[in-house]
């Protein structure tokens, strides 16, 4: 099975200072407004109806059994469309206390993007694209946390936070880890989540992170919550990168407990499933870059997922999911399930407006318990960017994906 996409798109950003605009600056805090809009006209192969809550308005990546094309308007091609407030305030001595709220919206709906309801509206039937994900109608999906920095010790946010490892993928993927063509930008699941595509952004958490030297390194952790919804699991994430000159290592391991996740990887084939699975997770990063010259970039990755049974047995009455009530309890998770992803390309700017990036990944199943469902997948993809401005880009990309397999 091969499925393609290509795209002609504009990306616009908005970054203002806001202390005009809203009237918020108080006691040395000047706040301002940010956010970019992403649109574009596109075909899909192999895809079903667009979603109007859905992050990214189709699913370029999973397996997708409709035999027909979408061709039309999406949002989030290179960048996911959002809005923000973030601001700081001095506090003398190089220390700093700052906030952040980022919200994901759907520029062809106006909606806030839900990409759970997106997969719950496909319960009884596949009408349109769905896919799991940490963006699931909160207000401020994207991220939601205050912290304080000392210009020795670092910073430390509070709060919803972002994943190491989807800050790895943003850093590392070779074309601009944009959700239309990058498997690892589009599921959190083998990309910044680490097993599961809600645990790319963590609520109840703590995220440290330093940098001595050449050395940079950071925690994270997630304290569990109610026992009675999606945010009942804990996490730790461990982060450790090397820079120096041309080169750019970094790695990060996870482990998240008692996970609740929408499993959603054949959700495109058949009607998704009316109930949650509890699992644990653990899985390893390891990423490269070199700047070849001032002009060109090679990167590189690895990582290792498994998914296995839940350390906690008796969660499974959960059935609420960012506020959806979905028709059954909750499974459990068994045996273990393993995926393999690599991928290599990198990127060349042309003249200081136009850069070119190209990609290959490769997805790797062994999904023991569930017989019959291993895949193996292979994405090919490109991406030209032109900036018309430094507030506006206009780009084309395209992404071919095969599938083989059992699954």
């Amino acid at each position: 099975m091969q499925k393609s996409l290509i795209a002609l798109s504009a990306l616009a950003t908005l970054s203002s200072a806001a202390q005009a605009d809203i009237g918020l600056s108080k006691d040395g805090v000047d706040p301002e407004l940010y956010g970019i809009l992403d649109a574009g006209v596109g075909t899909l192969e192999h895809s079903y109806g667009p979603s109007p809550v859905f992050a990214s308005t189709v699913n370029p990546c999973n397996l997708n059994s409709s035999p027909n094309s979408f061709s039309g308007v999406y949002s989030g091609g290179i960048s996911m469309s959002r809005w923000g407030i973030r601001g700081e305030a001095d506090l003398g001595l190089g220390m700093k206390a700052f906030f952040r709220l980022k919200s994901a919206v759907d520029v062809n709906s106006g909606d806030i993007s839900n990409n759970g309801q997106s997969i719950y509206n496909d319960i009884n039937g596949l009408q349109t694209a769905n896919g799991a994900s940490a963006i699931n109608g909160q207000l401020f999906s994207r991220a939601e946390y205050v912290g304080f920095s000392h210009p020795v010790f670092g910073p430390i946010q509070v709060g919803r936070t972002t994943n190491f490892s989807l800050d790895q993928v943003f850093e590392y993927d070779p074309v601009q880890a944009a959700p239309l063509y990058s498997p690892l930008a589009f599921s959190g699941g083998i990309g910044g989540g680490l097993g599961a595509m809600e645990n790319s952004r963590l609520d109840n958490s703590l995220k440290y992170e330093n940098k001595i030297n050449y050395i940079n390194f950071g925690l994270q952790y997630k304290f569990a919550g109610s026992k009675a919804d999606q945010s009942a699991g804990s996490a730790y994430v461990a982060m450790l990168g090397y820079s120096y000159g041309p080169l750019g290592l970094k790695g990060t391991y996870s482990k998240t407990t008692n996970s609740v996740a929408w499993a959603t990887e054949y959700s495109d084939v058949v009607a998704p499933d009316s109930n949650l699975q509890i699992e644990d997770s653990s899985g390893y990063m390891f990423t490269g870059l070199y700047k070849i010259n001032s002009d060109a970039t090679g990167k590189a990755g690895y990582e290792y997922l498994t998914i296995s049974a839940p350390s906690n047995l008796n969660l499974t009455n959960i059935q609420d999911y960012f506020g959806l009530i979905l028709p059954n309890p909750a499974q459990n998770a068994s045996g273990e399930q393993h995926f393999g992803v690599s991928w290599v390309g990198g990127d060349y700017r042309f003249t200081r407006t136009f850069d070119l990036g190209v990609g290959y990944y490769n997805v790797n199943t062994d999904n023991a318990p569930e017989v019959g469902k291993a895949y193996r997948a292979n994405a090919y993809s490109i991406l030209a960017d032109y900036n018309l401005s430094r507030s506006f880009d206009t780009y084309v990309g395209a992404m071919l994906m095969s599938y083989s397999g059992v699954g």
